[in-house]
């Protein structure tokens, strides 16, 4: 068994992905769904880098976050959460930096070119590393959960609404943007519920008091 007190090193990319992906989703401009010009507005507003910033750091948070449990825990199923989760961070940041960097130049100094924004976003090497990747986290957050669950007789399914909801990033970006908004705001009560759990685990056993000696 792991020293429950390990689990301290869990705490801050669990802070790190819940609030990160609550910034991007909520500061993220979303004119890009309303036409042209309102694309042109929101690639090259600062609050689309910014954003987008957040929503990298949120996956790359996600992958430490199941690094850390394989430090944690050891194990085959935390090994492996380790190694997707680390894969589909160096395959999905590429397509968001891009998408974070390119397209707000573009609209900088080309009003958001219809062509170029569909040729940067459409690539299809880079779509297919993103769609991969995000594939490859979906599966290290459900491995996250399991591995906490297996090891934590104490709140064992404190891991799983977040390893569900990191799971469903991908479909997420169908939604309308009312809805993507609120996905973040789940995701961040997600992180906070495994925090709570993380930090009560990691808490020291209280000792029961020593029996008088007899005499």
């Amino acid at each position: 068994m792991s020293d429950p007190r390990s689990s301290r090193h869990l705490i801050a990319p669990t802070v790190g992905t819940g609030a990160l992906m609550a910034a991007y989703l909520w500061l993220r401009p979303y004119g890009d769904a309303d036409g042209a010009t309102a694309s042109a507005e929101a690639f090259a507003s600062d609050a689309w880098v910014i954003a987008h910033v957040c929503g990298l750091l949120a996956l790359a948070s996600l992958a430490r976050l199941a690094a850390r449990v394989a430090d944690v825990h050891g194990g085959v199923r935390a090994r492996a959460a380790r190694t997707l989760g680390l894969a589909g961070a160096v395959l999905v940041l590429p397509y968001y930096g891009a998408e974070t960097f390119a397209l707000h130049e573009i609209a900088r100094h080309d009003a958001a070119e219809p062509a170029l924004v569909e040729a940067v976003r459409g690539n299809p090497v880079a779509m297919t590393m993103f769609g991969i990747g995000l594939i490859f986290l979906a599966a290290s957050a459900l491995l996250v959960a399991s591995v906490w669950a297996r090891n934590n007789a104490v709140r064992p399914l404190a891991a799983v609404p977040l390893g569900v909801l990191a799971a469903l990033f991908l479909p997420q970006f169908f939604l309308a943007p009312g809805l993507r908004i609120a996905y973040g705001a789940l995701y961040l009560v997600a992180a906070a519920v495994f925090l709570v759990a993380i930090v009560r685990t990691s808490e020291p056993a209280v000792a029961p008091d020593a029996a008088p000696a007899v005499l």
